[in-house]
């Protein structure tokens, strides 16, 4: 029987011909996440030049050690007060003030460049009397052996990012902080993985807006989220159990691939296996893989489109999305692994066996004694999926795990991914 790896390897060599990669401005990515293609070096220091933290007072840390000195103790323990300290002028952000004459503080605003002649900056806080525009100042610090340092409260040029140092590497998912880094550094566009535009096609007679007659579609919902948030362009339409409609459908559509699901079990009607046999172009392929759920799996091209056929039980069809799909839109190999990864005990071991020979994939929930399954292993429990923080992968009892299928650790914890 296919096992999951050998699956997983045939829809990444369907998926990974769509493709290909684009350079977009960063403003184009706000609310579109992709994968970075290229590693990204930044081209400047950031900061650029040496700033405040704080609005305060710039000095040099020599004014202080020489100013006029008395040392006090309260309930806050002992102080030193230096002062008065004649103050000359402000620096405002953005702004470039004139060198600090030795003995003397200026005003300076969060972010303001330190201008020659200081070194350190002390908040406003710690001055008297406490407010902007007073002639002199008097500033009361902690006393300490080595007193006032230079740095202090001074972000320093390059101490966030360096230049020439690599600030985003090849292969993340882009997140806000990752392009705010891009925009720090200067960087005003990314080459970034493209994605196909998908085709979402929920298959049955049975699936209807009227609970009274069939099923309500939650497939096209969950698929359509999923692969949104992974900035696909998704459309989703629902077509009966009439193999020509969906041939159809399909060609009417501009879409590069088509995940469709149900329709390739062992019944009478499975339309996407009966579309198959309609057209003779066909590289279609079904069979079941060891896995449980989300056995029932097809992969290839069906009416010259790329096509991943999944089993059409909704915990089965995000299951397999997250297995299979997920992977390879996101043009990982087949031994990365698509979502956090972790290794825990169950909570009071299994409740059931896996079935002979196949992976089992369950749901649980992460509590505060560990991990605790949520409901069986049957493909219809959405609700317990929707309820559960991990995926959990139980190998077959006493198998010999295939390469890059390694889902127990030598201390029997299991391997998990997280869900988000």
């Amino acid at each position: 029987m296919t096992t999951a790896i050998m699956h997983r390897r045939r829809v990444l060599d369907t998926i990974g011909p769509l493709l290909d990669t684009e350079t977009r401005p960063i403003g184009e990515l706000l609310d579109s996440p992709r994968r970075l293609s290229t590693t990204v070096c930044s081209p400047i220091d950031v900061p650029g030049f040496d700033n405040s933290s704080m609005d305060g007072y710039a000095v040099a840390a020599s004014t202080l050690r020489n100013a006029p000195q008395r040392h006090d103790t309260d309930a806050d323990g002992a102080h030193t007060v230096y002062g008065p300290i004649p103050v000359r002028g402000r620096v405002a952000a953005g702004a470039h003030g004139r060198e600090v004459a030795a003995g003397s503080a200026v005003e300076i605003m969060t972010g303001a460049p330190l201008p020659a002649g200081t070194d350190t900056v002390i908040k406003i806080e710690d001055t008297q009397p406490g407010n902007f525009e007073s002639p002199e100042i008097t500033i009361t610090l902690p006393a300490t052996a080595a007193g006032p340092l230079p740095g202090d409260f001074v972000r320093s040029r390059g101490s966030d990012v360096a230049a020439g140092a690599i600030v985003l590497s090849a292969g993340l998912m882009l997140t806000p902080a990752h392009l705010g880094v891009a925009a720090a550094c200067g960087i005003t566009a990314l080459e970034v993985q493209t994605l196909p535009r998908v085709l979402i096609v929920s298959t049955g007679d049975e699936i209807t807006t009227d609970a009274a007659a069939g099923i309500h579609d939650a497939n096209s919902i969950t698929l359509g989220a999923s692969l949104r948030r992974l900035g696909v362009d998704a459309t989703i339409v629902t077509v009966p159990d009439d193999p020509q409609a969906l041939l159809d459908a399909v060609q009417a559509s501009e879409a590069d691939l088509v995940i469709s699901t149900g329709g390739i079990s062992k019944g009478a009607h499975e339309v996407v296996k009966l579309a198959a046999d309609l057209d003779e172009a066909s590289t279609m392929v079904f069979e079941p893989i060891a896995m449980q759920p989300g056995g029932p799996q097809g992969c290839g091209t069906l009416a010259g489109i790329a096509w991943v056929a999944l089993p059409g039980n909704p915990v089965s069809a995000l299951i397999s999305f997250e297995m299979f799909i997920r992977p390879a839109l996101l043009g990982l190999g087949v031994d990365d692994d698509p979502r956090e990864t972790e290794y825990h005990h169950l909570l009071g071991g299994l409740d059931e066996a896996p079935p002979s020979g196949k992976l089992q994939v369950r749901r649980a929930v992460m509590t505060g004694a560990g991990l605790d399954l949520m409901g069986g292993s049957r493909s219809h429990l959405l609700y317990n999926y929707a309820q559960s923080t991990h995926l959990v992968f139980i190998p077959p009892a006493g198998s010999d795990p295939q390469p890059g299928e390694t889902d127990r650790c030598a201390d029997d914890r299991l391997k998990t991914w997280k869900i988000t």
